[in-house]
């Protein structure tokens, strides 16, 4: 929803979900500046550094998700099965919802896991962002820097996950 919902967040979002809007664009806009995210933009070059915040995120989902068993609770899927189901209570813009009908019916969340499920998002991204000729490039990246990007988000994921703590502590 962070990623759908410009502007200002509506006062007419149920309460729960607002806070969430606002835990995502904290947590977007904290890892924009910190030092060991933009570690991490180096590995991307010189020519995919403006699109490298936004690829850097699905790396780290890519990341997250082949690394579950060390940072999450339970199975992959049994956690994406309670995202859905906590999701399914809200309404969603049109374009949210078209968006999230398609990740639910695919468990899109647990595909992460799959390099080349990543790897296409990325693909969409560049393209959308019009960078859509650094794509073998970017195949690239991923195949020869990837421990490189496994070894930074060991070192912000940490970070992030106090941030969203701290963040959701002082929300209620």
């Amino acid at each position: 929803m962070g990623d759908f919902i410009k502007g200002r967040v509506p006062t007419s979002l149920p309460s729960e979900l607002a806070r969430g809007v606002r835990l995502h664009r904290h947590l977007d806009s904290t890892s924009n500046r910190m030092p060991e995210m933009r570690q991490s933009y180096v590995h991307f070059g010189t020519e995919l550094r403006r699109p490298a915040p936004v690829l850097l995120d699905l790396i780290a989902d890519h990341v997250l998700a082949v690394q579950w068993c060390r940072y999450g609770v339970g199975e992959l899927t049994q956690f994406t099965t309670t995202c859905y189901k906590a999701i399914d209570h809200y309404p969603l813009p049109l374009n949210a919802r078209t968006f999230y009908d398609r990740m639910k019916a695919t468990d899109l969340l647990a595909q992460y896991a799959e390099r080349d499920v990543i790897e296409r998002a990325m693909f969409y991204i560049l393209k959308r962002l019009r960078f859509d000729r650094f794509e073998k490039h970017l195949h690239q990246i991923v195949e020869t820097r990837f421990d490189n990007f496994c070894q930074d988000f060991h070192q912000y994921f940490p970070l992030l996950r106090n941030v969203a703590q701290t963040f959701i502590a002082e929300e209620h």
